[in-house]
């Protein structure tokens, strides 16, 4: 009887369109062997370039993948010093910070032209840029936006943990009024780093450890005055279902101009979270769900360090009916992300 009804779950998810909101693909295979440090996963299981990835896409029927461009794990060495320097005084941390972010600024631009390349050649990618003040003040980062759009770029990715920055510094507004204005979506990380809310079902390196104090920039309570400021702008907040997932769902009642994704999923008996913070159960998952609203949460994977297949699944056995699993497998994202 099992058997049967595991048969019955794969026939429905090939019926069901899929679109991944939220994934990172790599330039090289050596990229991928960095970012994706899985113990014992040979080179034919790796699907992290955009070639590989269209196959990927095509074996499990997931019609179009949205690209959040992000530095590569092997040149972070910047970003981590930028993280320890909170424990300088004010004057000499924003000079070094200015210095760090000289050579953090060419990886952005770096990463976002090619994600913008990537998806002229491969037009089921869908290509967000990322964003941050490493790029220099307010009119380099809008710069930087606008630049990028011209070249196809349909959204922005901005990621505070990685990138040491609150989501609600002032130095950002002009980024998210240029985005309010172009109806451009923004992705934010918001969970914890450098240890992420991922909830896991394999051995897998997510981050470095960092020697200091940490500090949680994407908690998602420090969105509420980007929300506030700019209710035009759509902000999708990504790990519903990690870390602070309750505050998720107090914005959401408060804010209808936020949206979020699944990527990483929820927690089960053989997803486990790498922190100890709180994640959402898989089984109150669609209560959280319904009480955001389903037309505000999309499919997201974090893919190629977490695999589509567990992840669809988990949506797909969660008990929604099939309008409701329409929705947060594709239709979202088309109205949400203009895709």
């Amino acid at each position: 009887m099992a058997s049967r009804e595991n048969d019955k779950v794969a026939i429905k998810m090939i019926n069901f369109e899929i679109i991944d909101a939220h994934a990172h693909l790599v330039r090289t295979p050596e990229e991928e062997q960095e970012y994706v440090a899985v113990p014992g996963r040979r080179i034919s299981d790796r699907y992290g370039t955009p070639e590989r990835a269209i196959e990927h896409m095509n074996r499990l029927g997931i019609a179009k993948m949205v690209l959040l461009a992000l530095i590569p794990r092997q040149y972070r060495k910047p970003l981590f010093e930028k993280a320890r320097l909170s424990q300088l005084p004010t004057q000499q941390g924003q000079e070094e910070s200015k210095r760090i972010g000289q050579q953090i600024a060419p990886l952005i631009r770096s990463m976002n032209e090619w994600g913008c390349e990537t998806a002229k050649r491969f037009p089921r990618i869908i290509p967000f840029i990322s964003i941050s003040d490493d790029l220099g003040d307010a009119e380099a980062m809008v710069d930087e936006l606008v630049s990028r759009v011209s070249q196809g770029a349909k959204g922005i990715k901005i990621h505070p943990g990685m990138f040491s920055f609150f989501p609600n510094d002032k130095r950002l507004w002009p980024v998210y009024e240029k985005c309010q204005e172009l109806g451009l979506p923004i992705v934010s990380d918001s969970g914890p780093f450098p240890h992420s809310g991922a909830l896991i079902t394999h051995p897998l390196q997510m981050a470095s450890q960092l020697e200091h104090a940490h500090i949680d920039y994407g908690e998602p309570q420090h969105f509420a005055d980007v929300l506030e400021a700019f209710p035009r702008l759509t902000l999708v907040l990504a790990h519903l279902g990690s870390a602070w997932w309750d505050e998720r769902v107090e914005l959401a009642l408060r804010y209808p101009n936020v949206y979020f994704d699944t990527s990483q999923g929820f927690a089960a008996a053989d997803r486990t979270s790498l922190i100890p913070h709180r994640s959402l159960a898989e089984e109150d998952a669609p209560r959280i769900i319904r009480k955001i609203g389903v037309h505000r949460v999309m499919f997201g994977s974090d893919f190629p360090p977490l695999d589509h297949q567990p992840q669809l699944e988990q949506i797909l056995r969660l008990p929604l009916n099939d309008e409701e699993k329409r929705m947060i497998l594709s239709e979202n994202a088309r109205r949400i992300l203009h895709i």
